[in-house]
């Protein structure tokens, strides 16, 4: 029995108009919390579809292995090993990865037959997939994050990392003033380039799990933008309006094209013939977030077919992180920049 006060409260409830229920809806955004308001009330059953900012936490599959870590060492030990040898151009020679990275995240929702058919509404899509640990710990890097926006293919991708990122107290600052700086040696710049191919990775592998989402959903035709982070906030993969309806237009040709001749299902999308421009400082002091980099490292990275990377003072991707925004701030300003191309992998 529901006492009084409670009745009232909700006959107050109950006067709340649509619209102000649909801003909350769209505040609220994560898929559990929004799939448990369409058992509530009929009411709550009708306007919960209309919400248009969906956030949904992936959880990865138990019966699956974890990510392919196996495939992407192999990858960069090929690309160490021969980068003693042959140019940096040498990067299309990738082997044929082992098994699909995407099988080991459980996108259930998001399938054909999953919850998120119904968000018809939806402008906006964030997922969010459990970390996969330190990224660039096991390359030498203490602070690694990257951004990238992709259309059908790779727009733009811009990376900073650095061997040591930590809180400096003054005393420490005044000590790091006194380091003489150098440029990078070979050895450092290896590093860097395995930084660079292991955030492109990660990226183009989300990059083919959008394609697969998007796919399996054509009836969300309002959709301008779509997020996929991780936990640890390492990358975040973005596209815009644009670039969906360029992915769409690239999926339905596909589609076409694989009734004739089926291609085989991939891991990742591929990565096309790259410019890459990259700015180095032995020692990076950040003010307003309070930290000091050592062996930091700003990449900017767009397809040849886009021309030359040019300095224009920042960068669209840049998002909310502060260390990151300061990072690419200070190090664009820096003269001197080593230029690479990478052929597609």
């Amino acid at each position: 029995m529901c006492s009084k006060e409670e009745e009232e409260e909700s006959a107050y409830f109950d006067c709340l108009p649509d619209a102000l229920l649909l801003l909350i809806f769209n505040k609220l955004h994560d898929l559990k919390s929004l799939t448990a308001c369409l058992s509530v009330s009929k009411r709550f059953n009708a306007l919960v579809p209309f919400a248009d900012t969906v956030c949904i936490s992936v959880p990865v599959l138990r019966q699956s292995i974890s990510i392919s870590s196996s495939y992407v060492n192999g990858v960069l030990r090929f690309f160490f090993l021969n980068l003693f040898l042959k140019p940096l151009r040498c990067f299309h020679r990738l082997t044929a990865p082992p098994k699909s990275t995407t099988r080991s995240f459980d996108l259930s929702c998001c399938r054909k037959d999953g919850v998120l058919k119904i968000f018809k509404e939806m402008k906006s899509l964030h997922l969010e997939l459990p970390s996969d640990g330190e990224l660039g710990s096991s390359y030498g890097a203490s602070f690694l994050q990257w951004k990238a926006g992709f259309g059908s293919n790779l727009k733009t991708c811009i990376m900073v990392g650095a061997k040591s990122f930590r809180k400096c107290s003054r005393e420490e600052e005044r000590e790091e003033e006194f380091m003489e700086e150098s440029g990078l040696n070979d050895d450092e710049l290896k590093l860097r380039v395995i930084w660079t191919i292991s955030c492109l990775i990660s990226a183009s592998t989300r990059h083919c799990m959008l394609k697969q989402i998007l796919s399996e959903n054509p009836n969300i035709p309002l959709l301008e933008r779509v997020v996929i982070s991780d936990s640890n906030k390492q990358g975040m993969f973005c596209v815009g309006k644009e670039e969906l309806v360029e992915m769409r237009n690239s999926i339905n040709l596909q589609q076409e094209s694989s009734l004739s001749s089926p291609s085989p299902a991939m891991e990742r999308s591929p990565v096309p013939e790259l410019n890459v421009k990259l700015w180095y400082l032995p020692v990076l002091e950040l003010p307003e977030s309070g930290y000091v980099m050592k062996g930091a490292t700003l990449v900017l990275i767009k397809p040849v077919a886009d021309g030359m990377i040019e300095d224009d003072g920042g960068d669209p991707l840049v998002g909310d992180e502060k260390p990151f925004i300061e990072a690419v701030r200070e190090m664009i300003k820096v003269k001197k920049s080593y230029l690479m191309t990478m052929s597609s992998f």
